[in-house]
C-alpha cells in the first residue's frame, strides 16, 4: 500500500481505518499485560492507572472506532459503497431495539446509518453496563427525533462490517493506482 501521493478523502479513510485497527492489535496482543506496558512512564499516571482499570476494549474506543469508520468517511465511502451500506443497515434493523422516529425521512423505512452516524456526530450516546448502546437523533427544528438501542453483544458485528467497507475501498484504491 502506497500512501504517497493519496488525495485527502483517500487520506482520511486509510488513517481512519489504522487507528481503529491499532486499537484492536492493542487489545488482542494484550498491551496492557506486557512488560512493555508495565515500563512505561506516563506524563500524568492516573491515565495508566484508568487503562489498567477499563481496558483497551473500552466505551471510549467503541465511541472512537465508530466516529472513525461511520462519521468521518462516510460521504467518500458511502458513495462507492451503497449495496454494502444497505447491508450495514439492513443488519441494523434486524439488530436493534426499542427504535423510535418521528422523521418523515424514515417513512416508510428508517435508515438508520444516518441517525447513528449523526448521533455518534454529536455525542448522543449513551451505553448501559452489560447491555446496550443507545443512540439519539433529534431536528429540533423539524420537532423530529430517533432513538434506537443496539445490543452490545452486536456492536463488533457493526464494528467488523464498518470495517469491511472500509478495507473494500482500500483495496479498490490500491487497484487504480492511488
Amino acid at each position: 500500500l502506497m500512501t504517497t501521493g493519496l488525495t485527502q478523502e483517500d487520506n482520511v479513510v486509510i488513517q481512519s481505518y489504522l487507528t481503529v485497527a491499532l486499537l484492536a492489535e492493542l487489545h488482542n496482543n494484550n498491551l496492557l499485560e506486557s512488560p512493555f506496558f508495565g515500563e512505561m512512564t506516563f506524563g500524568a499516571p492516573w491515565v495508566k492507572e484508568l487503562l489498567c482499570e477499563v481496558g483497551i476494549d473500552n466505551q471510549g474506543c467503541a465511541i472512537i472506532a465508530l466516529y472513525a469508520m461511520l462519521v468521518l468517511p462516510r460521504e467518500i465511502v458511502g458513495q462507492a459503497f451503497t449495496s454494502e451500506y444497505a447491508a450495514i443497515n439492513s443488519f441494523l434493523s434486524a439488530n436493534t431495539q426499542h427504535t423510535y422516529s418521528s422523521y418523515q425521512s424514515d417513512m416508510p423505512s428508517i435508515n438508520y446509518i444516518r441517525h447513528i452516524r449523526n448521533a455518534v456526530s454529536h455525542g448522543r450516546i449513551e451505553f448501559r453496563p452489560n447491555d446496550a448502546i443507545v443512540f439519539k437523533d433529534e431536528n429540533m427544528r423539524a420537532n423530529e427525533s430517533f432513538s434506537t438501542e443496539l445490543p452490545l453483544n452486536h456492536l463488533g458485528e457493526l464494528i467488523s462490517r464498518l470495517q469491511n467497507v472500509h478495507l473494500a475501498y482500500i483495496k479498490d484504491m490500491n487497484q487504480r493506482g492511488t
